[in-house]
């Protein structure tokens, strides 16, 4: 038996005994007459279906995770926040605050769709690194909404594994009923194996009955941190400044037009200084900028539209300090710059014992990549282009006693373009979901779905030399297919209250799940002459990288999220296993994470206004690597964090969070170094209105 599934299943048990016990000790105390925390699985989504609705209601694989909850954890980073979800993760170098987000073993290249606010973040530059990350700055993030699969096919093109939906601030987040102006501001010290400081403030207003709005800053500072040895990580340390400007107009009953900026700007040093890999100063600058309309009103149920736009971009601009000759203070720059808009409406029909909504709508964004790296080949390994990908898409959910039927298609078209090279295609995209509802509580759920990914224009035109002493040529792809993903999916969701004592709530998800994907695109290295194997240092008789479909690729794997709420204790559990296989070559998949599970409980007290709290997370190893990859396998680890937070007024609360408080040194399957020892972290923040 594997040692380390031993210590997870034990540890289950130990971790349910003890805050049962705790739980029996805190329901002995008087009810508190305050409403208790909302469990995650009951917040509200849209990611599944376009529709508002529970996240333990949607007939999909769905976790939500809502702005207290972000704050209570004072994250430097996103993956803190994403990890915790299952079937989920992500890959962070600590010499880069850039986040790539793995779900169901997909990433990379737009196979997970990442959206802010509604703008699609499709940023990639190649290297030894994720291809395909975001820059995003948790202070400014009031939800994150995912859904798992490509049952979100009406979402957007391209999301065969997934959607990630953050949405920011809205002045209603810092807004009382009542207030004309109100000023919310926050600061957060980082001691241990870490120092350092950021914060934030935001100031809302609302001019009147039609027009509220906001402005935020943010900032943050962070020294290098250490390992669970002691190890200094170099350039893990960041710099960030960052702002947040919205208008939300409401001009008649049931309209609303949203208007968004947000601006970031990151500073930071890496690489190790040798011909390879020379040290660079690197400034990235993000820009998003979003307009959204929305009409809905109960007396007019044919008419719930929804028009949205978005702009942008992302600029890593990056000078090199290291070397000698024209390549020291040589300059380069990655550039890409995201356009789009999308327009949906539903129409709901009430049909007497049947209940039908009717979805449908169109969306399209371009993607423009500028580089230059006149010194270098950076330009060649990305490369300028130019990719359109468009669509439209019709769903029907009807509900009728205990059934739920969904149907949908989604069409989608591309067309890629840069230098003498081109491509296009097209398809129709099938989705079919069964909902039955046999007992009160009960639903469980069957899916069929399809999802269609376009090849992105580094897939397509990578071209040039490999940086030496590696002797090896990319070369292009104009014949890329794009990838279709065929999902099978079963899930069961549990919603129960009042089951031990008044006033308590059980929510629960599982889902189990295979993701057949045709032609999927892989990275391959070839090697017609002299064996060199992997890419390596040496000579290699017209060696050479480039994509190529591989004929099949097969993911499995069973996801669980449960939460159990009393009001005075509470306790969630969130798991998943991965497999993941080249199907043509049989060999594993590199993309696929380790199994992991995530226990978190706690107490509250003094009428909910202290909240106390432990989280363990154990993660397995993983060794199922496909021969010759340049990955390296990870060991298996446990980490215990815990965490307060206390309600001091109705607008001032103190945070105090502390992380892997066993000092445990690790290293996340395919980070770039090993993540921080023991990390401490104390905030503090408080709201003014008038």
């Amino acid at each position: 038996m594997n040692s380390h599934a031993a210590l997870l299943r034990a540890s289950v048990s130990v971790a349910a005994i003890a805050l049962w016990s705790l739980g029996a000790q805190a329901q002995s105390q008087p009810a508190p007459t305050a409403p208790a925390a909302p469990i995650a699985l009951d917040e509200i989504t849209v990611t599944a279906s376009k529709q508002e609705e529970r996240a333990i209601d949607a007939l999909a694989s769905v976790s939500v995770m809502t702005r207290n909850e972000i704050r209570s954890q004072q994250p430097q980073r996103l993956g803190t926040l994403l990890n915790q979800m299952p079937s989920v993760s992500t890959q962070e170098n600590p010499n880069d605050p850039a986040t790539a987000i793995n779900v169901r073993g997909l990433q990379d290249f737009g196979r997970v769709a990442v959206t802010i606010d509604g703008a699609r973040q499709n940023f990639q530059r190649s290297g030894h690194n994720a291809n395909g990350a975001f820059f995003l700055d948790p202070a400014f993030v009031r939800v994150i909404d995912v859904t798992r699969g490509p049952v979100a096919n009406i979402y957007g093109s391209g999301a065969i594994g997934g959607v990630v939906s953050f949405e920011t601030v809205d002045p209603k987040d810092v807004l009382r009923p009542g207030e004309r102006a109100a000023l919310e501001i926050g600061g957060t010290g980082v001691f241990a194996r870490q120092s350092g400081v950021f914060g934030n403030a935001i100031g809302a207003f609302r001019a009147n009955d039609v027009v509220e709005g906001l402005v935020g800053l943010s900032f943050r500072s962070l020294n290098p941190y250490r390992d669970g040895n002691g190890t200094k990580i170099a350039d893990s340390g960041q710099d960030l400044v960052s702002g947040l400007g919205k208008i939300v107009i409401t001009p008649g009953e049931g309209q609303e037009l949203k208007l968004g900026g947000q601006y970031q700007r990151y500073d930071f040093s890496n690489g190790v200084g040798t011909p390879t890999a020379p040290r660079r100063d690197n400034e990235v600058t993000t820009q998003n900028y979003t307009a959204r309309y929305s009409f809905s009103r109960p007396d007019i149920p044919w008419l719930n539209l929804n028009i949205g736009a978005y702009s942008t971009s992302t600029d890593t601009d990056q000078t090199q300090i290291s070397g000698t000759g024209a390549a020291l203070g040589a300059k380069r720059y990655f550039k890409v710059q995201t356009t789009g808009f999308d327009i949906y409406n539903t129409s709901k029909f009430d049909l007497g014992a049947a209940a039908l909504n009717l979805t449908y709508g169109a969306d399209w964004f371009e993607d423009r990549v500028r580089t230059s790296d006149p010194v270098g080949n950076g330009d060649e390994t990305t490369p300028s282009g130019k990719r359109s990908v468009y669509g439209g898409f019709v769903q029907s959910h009807v509900k009728y006693s205990i059934f739920d039927l969904i149907g949908a298609l989604r069409y989608d078209a591309y067309e890629l373009s840069g230098g003498r090279t081109s491509s296009d295609g097209n398809r129709i995209s099938p989705k079919l979901t069964l909902g039955v509802t046999p007992l009160q509580g009960l639903q469980v759920y069957g899916t069929y779905a399809e999802g269609y990914r376009a090849p992105s224009v580094t897939e397509t035109l990578v071209d040039g030399p490999h940086p030496a002493p590696a002797s090896f040529i990319f070369r292009p792809n104009p014949n890329l297919k794009p990838e279709v993903g065929k999902t099978l999916e079963a899930g069961v969701n549990l919603k129960y209250d009042d089951i031990l004592s008044e006033g308590d709530r059980f929510r629960g998800k599982l889902a189990v799940y295979r993701n057949d994907v045709k032609n999927y695109i892989d990275g391959i290295f070839v090697d017609p002459g002299a064996p060199c194997g992997a890419p390596i240092p040496g000579a290699c008789n017209d060696a050479f990288f480039s994509y190529q479909n591989v004929a099949k690729a097969r993911i499995t794997g069973f996801e669980a999220e449960l939460g159990y709420d009393a009001k005075r204790w509470f306790m969630t559990l969130a798991g998943s296993t991965i497999r993941g296989d080249n199907r043509t070559l049989n060999q594993p998949l590199e993309s696929i994470y380790p199994d992991k599970l995530v226990l978190n409980g706690g107490l509250r007290f003094f009428e909910e206004k202290l909240t106390v709290g432990a989280r363990l997370t154990l993660v397995d190893d993983q060794k199922r690597l496909p021969p010759g990859s340049q990955v390296l396998a990870s060991k298996a680890y446990a980490l215990v964090d815990l965490y307060a937070d206390y309600k001091i007024t109705p607008d001032a609360r103190a945070y105090l969070s502390l992380e892997n408080v066993g000092d445990v040194r690790y290293r996340r399957y395919r980070d770039g170094d090993n993540s921080p020892g023991f990390v401490g972290k104390i905030g503090f923040s408080t709201r003014f209105g008038t």
